[in-house]
């Protein structure tokens, strides 16, 4: 038996609404007629309390484990899909079809932030994101689908809650003299907690979790109480990865971003932490729905994953690499570079070393352009610009000199 789906209509013709990012509003797809959110849910719950709730006959047999049947609304056709689908798009119909049940009782999500950005709008940012980059492959452009691009919202939990510190650095000021290296040491101590709001780790396990690191940070002011009226025009997911069994990657970003603001209210020369204990105590979990826009294509045997955040814009993705540009860059680099210290210099040692100098920092910098994609370590825009101290000791310990080396200009006989 197929599950309960709808679309959300529009209350003047009874056409197909979807969110428009520009508008900020429900927009018919036949007669341009906009509506609010409030709005919009007014008249859905009423075509709720109205109609009956529609059933089909068919019959899929047994059905895979991880899928489910859904009715469309608009054109009666049931689409199958998996469990963790909330909202997706009719094959015959074209209209997104948002599955109910999915956003009800305990996995109905608490808050969305809905679309900034149409889907031509992100095309256009895809485009960009690609042309700036010189060592791309010309055939990997040909071969880039950017039209399939997709608006999903996907799953997150955002974790709130605060560390704990207790933590110990030895430190050190250094001054110079013309025959020695001085240090005073210092024994510093910290205590004290840190807040974090809303750090954020994806609930699909579909989505690549270093993706969705990398379309960050989102803005969290933005956060609106959940309504199934920003669903309507975009895919979405049900999370799959419980809250928590998220903890564990929002923790090593909180207890880094802790140890690094904690260290820095070492006022020393040199601080090197010698002892760190950092607490983390969770006192609230969210469940959002976050806007992404989502490509996915294949080239040269390999799947080449992009996103946009929807909220801000920011595009990642990793893009393959040109190895004949890359060589050629670098190349031309290195060769610049010894040229210039050789007529300057009127010898071959020093500009051949910062010739294969060049060329690696050249090298690394250009690969490091087209590979960004990377798990998230910190967590510093979700938390408290300051640790807050209870303790904050500097202990004078002793001070060490070390005798410079001197040159000798001539030797005697």
């Amino acid at each position: 038996m197929a599950q309960t789906s709808t679309q959300v209509v529009c209350p003047n013709c009874g056409g197909t609404m979807q969110f428009d990012p520009t508008a900020g509003k429900l927009k018919c797809i036949f007669c341009d007629s906009l509506f609010t959110q409030e709005e919009a849910e007014a008249f859905f719950n009423q075509q709720n309390e109205e109609e009956e709730i529609k059933e089909s006959g068919s019959d899929w047999g047994d059905l895979a484990e991880n899928m489910r049947a859904y009715s469309c609304n608009t054109c009666g056709a049931e689409i199958i899909c998996d469990q963790n689908t909330a909202a997706t798009k009719c094959p015959y119909c074209d209209n997104t079809t948002v599955i109910e049940a999915q956003f009800s009782g305990a996995i109905k999500p608490d808050f969305v932030i809905p679309f900034s950005f149409t889907k031509e709008q992100a095309m256009e940012k895809y485009k960009g994101y690609y042309e700036k980059r010189k060592l791309i492959p010309k055939d990997f452009l040909t071969g880039s689908k950017v039209e399939e691009i997709q608006g999903v919202y996907v799953p997150f939990w955002l974790y709130d809650g605060s560390v704990n510190i207790d933590a110990e650095f030895e430190a050190a000021d250094k001054t110079e003299t013309d025959k020695e290296i001085i240090r005073k040491i210092y024994k510093a101590d910290r205590r004290g907690t840190i807040n974090f709001e809303n750090v954020p780790a994806d609930a699909s396990k579909r989505m690549p979790d270093d993706i969705m690191d990398s379309v960050e940070p989102f803005t969290f002011a933005d956060l609106k109480p959940f309504s199934m009226t920003y669903m309507p025009g975009f895919l979405a997911e049900r999370f799959d990865v419980e809250g928590d069994d998220d903890l564990q990657r929002a923790e090593k970003r909180v207890v880094n971003s802790a140890k690094q603001k904690t260290k820095d209210t070492v006022k020393h020369d040199e601080v090197t932490e010698k002892r760190g204990d950092y607490k983390v105590n969770y006192t609230k979990k969210k469940y959002a729905m976050l806007p992404i826009w989502y490509l996915t294509t294949s080239w040269q045997g390999k799947q080449w994953n992009f996103a946009m955040n929807g909220q801000t814009g920011k595009f990642t993705g990793d893009l393959p690499i040109d190895n004949t540009k890359l060589g050629l860059i670098t190349g031309g680099s290195a060769i610049a570079a010894g040229v210039i210290l050789y007529l300057i210099m009127k010898s071959l040692l020093v500009p051949v070393v910062a010739a294969l100098i060049v060329a690696l920092v050249v090298c690394f910098s250009l690969k490091g352009s087209m590979r960004p994609v990377h798990n998230a370590t910190q967590a510093n825009e979700y938390m408290d610009k300051n640790v807050k101290l209870v303790l904050s000791n500097d202990t004078y310990l002793r001070t060490e000199r070390k005798q410079k080396q001197q040159n000798n200009s001539s030797s005697g006989g």
